[in-house]
């Protein structure tokens, strides 16, 4: 059973989508030596799609890869995942239940193999045997091992080089910034979690045990690495060809819209054996979830509005049928190629309806509403990867209507308009209408002149809403200073939220805006108010590495029982910290960023060390501090600046 805070979510997240498994470039790569050459070892980070998964390579690189229809990884170990078999035993080590992959000898009765035993040659190597991803997963005959090529591994193993990895969050325990280490053993990091760890023996003395697929967290990057075990790489399972924990035998999957429908008394009499029942699930009665995740145990896990994530016996779960959008007769048929240019449906509820499934919604697409973009990419399932506002989004094909061909052809212009007038009057910005999305574009934008005209029209509110926001969180993120002192006078409510909870001065501080927060302070804007996570703007300044907002927060009077990083402040170079040095921010639930992009570098150092050093190490806030290239992405971050044209 889970709810949402940052050790709720663990022991699913381990199941879901191969979180922290370990992997290598597999049979389609064409990335030359981005993961470190052949054999080269990283984990998996998240998933940003069905389509393509972020690997943190051992050497410190990040990218998307793909995980459906092409295959450019294969799973070394899954142990680190949690996946384990109940009731098996590898009949060689004696593990017992075996984690990770089993293997298990089509010729010998009631035989199995772990991973490390199997490519260890254990047993005899003429005989053939079955590969089981995941409980209940398809069975897979392989090769005999005789017959098969072995490569070895490299990466963070046993007398690799090592320094901080861009996990980092355990201060100076290293010595500093660039110091080195040596790996002296892979170990479990927890329990329910083998393989996960290194145990590092630092320059100076210090030793401890790091994150290495935990969570899917790397805490270390390898300087000098070192080679691991043989393995027998064509026998290794490619990451997403199965698609472990998206399908149960129930008929639910993940991203599934689901209801609790039954009286409480039979709830939770079913709920006995599949992860119990609390108050707090009161929630779940007369709300829709979102099915996240699905257990080993074929449970179900849900994700509420409230950011709280529960496990369910899936006979209590009923599926919303959501009705399938009818497609306007000019967008059938429609044909792609990349390069097109394509408009984005303007229509908000459609393409939230259209995008599950197809690279899902995110709040952040709401300034592509509209817009024209170019097509970059045609997914193997029709979707599109399109090039639009600045950025890359993937769209359902049914969400987007062409306008013009790769070859500068117009779509249906029968009347032979050139296509530079088409596409000057189609990227003009779009007005619908209505005075509230006028407003909160404007707002985003900074022009204050214009703001103040839509205030005055009779028919606007200030505190009107469009994409899920109102023009004061709109311009609070980004610091439109002049925009903000028009939209008070005008009586803007300062103590709405969104639907993540967040107020103007959570925006404030994610756009590290301390005039804005000062502003906002002065209109009697609650400083100390939380989020559907808990988290206040302090929080959330302190996990951004924001000092100015930290300092000001602190300044205006933040409530004393609020604690901030001293850590944080000094790493940022903080002179001086007054009585900003005494306290502490405890309590931060945030989970770190999606990466999107190619990166190398260490995170900011917040709070905690690793295992016995501190009670709280393993759910520390951190900050994050990440120099970033281009890559090959989907999207910017959630809380990216707003931009609408």
């Amino acid at each position: 059973m889970e709810a949402g805070g940052s050790t709720g979510t663990r022991t699913t997240r381990f199941m879901m989508e191969g979180v922290g498994a370990r992997v290598i470039r597999g049979p389609e790569w064409k990335w030359g030596k981005q993961d470190g050459g052949e054999g080269h070892v990283g984990t998996v980070r998240n998933f940003e799609s069905p389509e393509e998964v972020v690997v943190v390579w051992d050497n410190g690189t990040a990218a998307n890869y793909r995980c459906s229809g092409a295959f450019d990884l294969r799973i070394l170990d899954s142990a680190p995942t949690g996946v384990k078999h109940d009731g098996t035993m590898c009949d060689t080590c004696r593990q017992q239940p075996i984690f990770g992959i089993r293997w298990k000898c089509a010729e010998c009765g009631n035989y199995d193999l772990c991973s490390i035993c199997y490519h260890g040659d254990k047993h005899h190597l003429r005989h053939r045997f079955f590969r089981i991803a995941t409980p209940g997963s398809e069975r897979v005959l392989l090769e005999p091992r005789r017959k098969s090529k072995k490569i070895a591994i490299r990466g963070i193993f046993p007398g690799a080089r090592v320094v901080r990895g861009v996990d980092w969050q355990w201060e100076d325990q290293d010595g500093g910034n660039g110091r080195r280490g040596k790996v002296n053993e892979i170990q479990d990091w927890s329990a329910a979690s083998p393989r996960s760890a290194a145990y590092v023996i630092w320059d100076n003395g210090a030793k401890n045990l790091y994150r290495v697929g935990f969570e899917g967290m790397a805490d270390l990057k390898v300087v000098n690495d070192a080679k691991g075990q043989t393995v027998y790489r064509d026998h290794l399972p490619l990451l997403g060809e199965q698609g472990p924990g998206r399908t149960g035998p129930h008929g639910l999957q993940i991203g599934d819209q689901v209801n609790v429908d039954l009286e409480l008394e039979i709830v939770q009499s079913l709920q006995h054996g599949h992860g119990g029942w609390t108050d707090g699930m009161f929630e779940c009665l007369g709300t829709t979830g979102t099915v996240v995740g699905i257990d080993e145990d074929h449970d179900i896990v849900v994700s509420y509005p409230s950011g709280n994530r529960w496990t369910f016996n899936p006979a209590v779960l009923t599926k919303v049928q959501i009705p399938v959008p009818v497609t306007s007769s000019s967008s059938d048929n429609q044909t792609f190629a990349v390069g097109d240019l394509v408009q984005i449906c303007n229509d908000i509820e459609k393409i939230k309806l259209l995008q599950r499934g197809h690279g899902e919604w995110a709040e952040a697409m709401a300034p592509t509403l509209g817009k024209i973009g170019r097509v970059q990419q045609i997914y193997h399932d029709g979707d599109l990867k399109v090039e639009v506002c600045s950025t890359s989004w993937t769209y359902n094909p049914q969400a987007v209507t062409k306008v013009a061909s790769s070859d500068g052809s117009v779509s249906g212009n029968s009347s032979g308009e050139r296509l530079s007038a088409l596409l000057k009057k189609l990227f003009e910005t779009h007005v619908s209408g209505d005075v509230n999305e006028e407003l909160v574009k404007t707002a985003a934008n900074g022009d204050a002149a214009k703001c103040e005209e839509c205030l005055k029209r009779p028919e606007a509110d200030v505190n009107g809403v469009f994409a899920g926001h109102t023009a004061l969180q709109a311009a609070s993120q980004n610091g439109h200073l002049e925009v903000i002192k028009i939209l008070l006078r005008y009586k803007a409510d300062v103590e709405i939220e969104d639907k993540d909870g967040d107020r103007a001065v959570h925006h404030a501080a994610f756009g590290d805006e301390p005039g804005v927060m000062a502003l906002l302070a002065g209109a009697g804007a609650d400083l100390n108010a939380r989020n559907k996570r808990r988290q206040t703007a302090l929080h959330i300044a302190v996990n951004k590495g924001h000092a100015g907002v930290v300092r000001t927060l602190l300044e205006l009077g933040c409530h004393p029982s609020l604690q901030s990083v001293p850590a944080v402040l000094k790493y940022l170079g903080e002179e001086s910290l007054h009585e900003m040095a005494t306290v502490q921010v405890t309590g931060c639930s945030t989970q770190p960023p999606k990466l999107k992009r190619v990166y190398a570098g260490p995170g900011l150092a917040t709070c905690g060390n690793p295992r016995g050093d501190s009670a709280a190490a393993s759910r520390g806030c951190r900050a994050r501090g990440l120099a970033q290239s281009p890559s090959r992405h989907r999207s910017d971050n959630t809380h990216a600046e707003w931009f609408f044209s």
